[in-house]
């Protein structure tokens, strides 16, 4: 593990959140160049060729932790003081999709029966015995591309964010078939 990696850890630990909860998404260990003058064309401008100047090294880490902009302003201003050249990319996500996900679907079925009921009761009937019922899945909308890249420049021992997070939505269809009394 990079000495990078390991102080980003650390600034991660001293902020509350367990060190075996930071988990590498991607790595990339990449030939780097450098432009070096190579001298003059006819116009006298400068020429310039890459030369190889070592490897450049990029790791990926995620982690999670319930919304707190207190934490999570103290953590940017923390690795932003730090000797690491870093990106940080903020995503949110609900933290019970499949809560959301029974929630929705009670709510269209109540939705169904209720206006079934009003159809029918318009015509002067009632609903009899429930004969079917099909479900349509949605899924939960994910914070996963809703995140954002801050740039640490200026000072960044001063960052104060006042974040709300996007509500989630999911979708839910039922259709169901009633027998209609009389």
């Amino acid at each position: 593990m990079s000495g990078a990696a390991i102080m980003l850890k650390d600034i991660v630990e001293s902020a509350g959140i367990p060190r075996d909860s930071v988990k590498t998404s991607d790595l990339k260990v990449e030939r780097a160049f450098r432009s070096e003058r190579a001298g003059i064309d006819r116009n006298g401008c400068d020429v310039f060729r890459e030369v190889e100047d070592g490897y450049g090294y990029m790791q990926d880490m995620h982690f999670e932790f319930p919304t707190d902009c207190r934490r999570l302003s103290d953590m940017i201003a923390r690795i932003g003081a730090c000797d690491v050249t870093s990106r940080i990319r903020i995503s949110f996500r609900n933290s019970d999709p499949e809560g959301m996900r029974k929630r929705a679907l009670d709510k269209a079925c109540r939705c169904a029966r209720e206006e079934a009921g009003a159809i029918v009761s318009a015509v002067g009937a009632r609903l009899g015995r429930l004969v079917s019922v099909d479900r349509y899945f949605g899924t939960p909308s994910e914070g996963e591309d809703g995140g954002f890249i801050l740039a640490m420049d200026g000072d960044v021992h001063m960052v104060k964010l006042d974040t709300v997070p996007e509500d989630y939505s999911v979708e839910q269809s039922v259709e169901m078939v009633w027998e209609i009394a009389d």
